[in-house]
């Protein structure tokens, strides 16, 4: 398997500092050829120090990915996939715990999303806390992954209003779970197979707000993705787009194309 990559962020017209956080890193395995790890975290913008949670979060992402994930290589595909859940449903617990020690102490409160995908071999395992966003893109269309947690979405759910309604709705920022701001979050979790070449992006609620899944589609299908430079250029087409079109947080997208 080939994998391209690319991160982009943008701290958007009106904040002054860029409280998202990404990360993607791709290993070489004996037993398991290529394995890929990908997350987006985006700081809550209305608290105190955002982008501390969402580094936080990002940097044990990664030291799991380094330290913990190596020790379960021996395993068989499946086993670790079912090992690798559980690491990381643990490593959830840890990461809000430290960011809430961190808040004590210094007496301020802070949190943030965290969507990731973990891809060994054709399987795939998501995590998501909050409402940033995993999306699948094929020739074919662009799909969504993930779940937000958020009011709005509940609303969605409960029939309560109807998808144009909630990109207007007074509650389109409220989360209903996020690591830092509750004592047990729990995230939202999904396992499956890929289904031939793939992009997988993850994004914060100010990339996804303002671009369709069709536009992901016309611009970062596995077809389009010919290098990893092709790939961020298109990705700050989309987020120079989703400026144009007034969106004032952060913006980040974290693409990875996954040739099988």
């Amino acid at each position: 398997m080939k994998v391209k990559a690319c991160i982009y962020t943008d701290v958007g017209q009106t904040r002054k500092v860029n409280q998202d956080a990404a990360f993607i890193k791709v290993a070489s395995t004996k037993n398991h050829g290529r394995i890929t790890m990908i997350a987006v975290c985006d700081g809550m913008g209305g608290l105190s120090r955002g982008e501390v949670a969402s580094c936080k979060a990002i940097r044990a992402l990664e030291l799991w990915f380094h330290e913990e994930l190596v020790l379960m290589q021996t395993l068989n595909e499946e086993e670790l996939m079912e090992a690798a859940e559980t690491s990381l449903r643990r490593l959830i617990v840890r990461i809000n715990a430290d960011i809430r020690r961190y808040g004590k102490n210094k007496g301020m409160q802070l949190g943030t999303t965290m969507t990731c995908l973990l891809q060994i071999g054709k399987r795939y395992v998501s995590l998501n806390i909050g409402d940033s966003r995993i999306y699948f893109v094929r020739g074919g269309g662009a799909s969504l992954i993930t779940k937000d947690q958020s009011v709005v979405q509940e609303k969605l759910d409960l029939g309560l209003i109807t998808e144009e309604e909630a990109t207007k709705d007074d509650q389109k920022n409220v989360l209903v779970q996020c690591l830092g701001m509750m004592k047990a979050p729990i995230p939202e979790v999904k396992a499956g197979f890929f289904e031939g070449n793939t992009t997988v992006i993850a994004c914060s609620d100010g990339f996804w707000r303002m671009i369709s899944p069709e536009e992901m589609r016309q611009k970062l299908c596995p077809q389009m993705c010919l290098s990893d430079e092709d790939m961020l250029a298109e990705c700050k087409k989309l987020s120079d787009l989703a400026v144009k079109r007034n969106e004032e947080d952060n913006i980040s997208i974290a693409a990875a194309c996954m040739e099988y």
